[in-house]
């Protein structure tokens, strides 16, 4: 598990980030079953505490930049609606941890960024991503990693950037490369069609940095 901690200009409830990506999953449809099943129980109910994280499909995770990215524009979403309710660019969706996924997705559309990044019976490599305060206010981190490996049915990799992750990792007539450009909607441009990783890697980074704007 990787943790990340937040400048401390940002809410303290936010500042503590944790990663942890698995290889091999094997129960990616009894996930999404148990967070559909907890989405209609009350927001303090046990069931939704054992399912607090971003569940992320790493199919379309080019690098740790573009995760973080979305993360730290979750945060910042969710600091404007605490602050000023009627900040038009606030969360659309009712988590932190979904906010992320709907931030990952170049569409305003909730159903298609839970369709394209979350977990599936399809997940092979999941990312968990819990968003909370520093300890001891927070998660202890030994129990938290503890947790996720026994939500996953997976093998726990070290780091969110292992090359599995990495968009140098991806040829250019993979069936992910073509996911990437068709999700983020790049088969036009030189830079997708030429293979420059570290052009489309930016990209959608910028994307993501730009969700807000206009949504």
């Amino acid at each position: 598990m990787e943790t990340v901690t937040l400048p401390a200009a940002f809410p303290a409830a936010y500042r503590r980030v944790y990663l942890a990506k698995f290889e091999g999953v094997s129960n990616g449809g009894a996930l999404k079953e148990a967070l559909i099943a907890v989405s209609k129980t009350s927001a303090d109910s046990e069931e939704r505490r054992r399912m607090d994280f971003a569940f992320v499909d790493a199919r379309l995770v080019l690098s740790r930049r573009q995760l973080l990215t979305a993360v730290v524009q979750a945060v910042v979403a969710a600091d404007r609606l605490s602050t000023r309710s009627e900040a038009p660019v606030g969360m659309k969706t009712p988590s932190i941890h979904s906010e992320i996924l709907w931030t990952l997705n170049p569409n305003n559309n909730v159903a298609d960024a839970l369709r394209q990044f979350g977990v599936s019976a399809s997940t092979e490599t999941l990312i968990l991503v819990h968003v909370g305060a520093l300890p001891p206010a927070g998660p202890d981190p030994a129990a938290l990693v503890q947790h996720m490996d026994a939500l996953v049915d997976g093998t726990l990799v070290a780091g969110v950037d292992a090359p599995t992750m990495a968009s140098l990792a991806l040829a250019p007539d993979s069936r992910r490369w073509k996911d990437v450009g068709k999700t983020y909607k790049l088969q036009d441009t030189s830079a997708f069609q030429q293979h420059e990783t570290q052009a489309v890697e930016a990209l959608v980074c910028s994307t993501v940095a730009t969700k807000y704007v206009g949504a």
